[in-house]
């Protein structure tokens, strides 16, 4: 008997009206979809079933594994009835993998819309994805346990700050870099705030650190953490903040590595209820190039997997939802590297 997964990847799934107004997220949300499905689908023994709008997953790959009832498309045309859709989907599948960005709680929501039907879902659980879809919260736990990571201060609660500049703004509970927002002086923070103390409450100060912007990923599963192959993140902050895709893996030297793969070994072990696949958002400072700190944690799937499954002979998919029965650990080929953009093109590197 076949094993259904559902995977609902939200700025695709015909209930984002977001994608219309930011056709780059539509772009960046697709190529995550559509690497997930190829992967899945060579997995034999499992169908697979996701809701898009419509327009997207047209290539013929796709196109062949629905007529051979192997993958089944929902083609959701008005967004308001998306939600019904993905109950459905959850109740009929026997995996359920949901892909979406933490603002406005989207996939805290639609974790417990899954849950609810009894479905077994991939994924932190929905205490996990609360804190680290928090800035705020997220920074207080990472401190107490003495995890390296950025001053972070709440809006509401700082009156005379900024105190230090440059500086970040973000949204408390933000996701892709939305709502971004750099300032090298005070006359252009003063500009911007005047008139926004009423919603600063959901937004959090950072000092600037210069350095390098590292990402990596883990495979939790069973209490066991795999951890994938740190990468570099490309970053455009002229003249706004624009995330451009990677590389892996990063060009670090051995103390850096060694003292990243720990950090992330020490976030793991803190914070028990991340599963699945889990995404770190890491800097390694100019000043203290062997004392990375933690950045963020994406409780989901990110867009780095369309750069790691081009780096792997096994299937990423199969062991993120524990269908492999390889090996015990993945193997990487890292002697080329791979540079990868948000929409999923890539170019391999001498």
């Amino acid at each position: 008997m076949l094993s259904t997964v559902f995977v609902s990847e939200y700025l695709c799934s015909g209930g984002c009206r977001l994608a219309e107004s930011e056709p780059s997220l539509l772009a960046e949300g697709t190529a995550m979809l559509e690497s997930v499905l190829s992967d899945l689908l060579q997995i034999p023994g499992i169908q697979v079933r996701t809701c898009v709008q419509p327009g997207l997953l047209t290539a013929p790959e796709f196109q062949q594994a629905e007529q051979e009832q192997r993958l089944y498309i929902q083609r959701v045309n008005q967004p308001e009835a998306e939600p019904e859709y993905f109950r459905q989907a959850c109740q009929q599948a026997d995996l359920v993998w949901v892909i979406a960005p933490e603002f406005d709680d989207l996939l805290l929501t639609r974790t417990h819309w899954a849950v609810e039907t009894g479905a077994c879902v991939l994924g932190p659980d929905p205490a996990t994805i609360q804190l680290t879809s928090d800035k705020w919260q997220l920074y207080q736990v990472l401190q107490r346990a003495g995890i390296p990571t950025i001053e972070t201060a709440l809006l509401s609660e700082a009156a005379e700050l900024p105190t230090r500049f440059p500086c970040l703004v973000k949204h408390r509970w933000g996701a892709g870099g939305l709502g971004l927002l750099r300032f090298n002086q005070p006359e252009e923070w003063h500009n911007w705030f005047t008139g926004r103390q009423a919603d600063a409450a959901d937004l959090i100060w950072q000092p600037w650190l210069e350095g390098k912007s590292l990402s990596a990923a883990a495979l939790i599963q069973d209490a066991r953490c795999e951890l994938l192959p740190i990468g570099e993140q490309t970053l455009c902050w002229e003249p706004r903040f624009l995330y451009q895709g990677g590389r892996i893996p990063a060009r670090l030297e051995p103390d850096a590595r060694s003292a990243i793969l720990e950090l992330i070994s020490q976030t793991c072990d803190l914070l028990p209820g991340l599963a699945g696949y889990v995404g770190f958002d890491i800097l390694l400072p100019d000043r203290t190039p062997q004392a990375p700190v933690l950045v963020e944690i994406n409780p989901r799937l990110t867009t780095a997997y369309t750069g790691y499954r081009r780096l792997t002979p096994d299937n990423l998919a199969a062991w993120v939802t524990g269908f492999s029965a390889g090996a015990s650990n993945l193997k990487w080929n890292l002697e080329q590297a791979i540079s990868f953009q948000p929409d999923g093109s890539f170019q391999r590197l001498a």
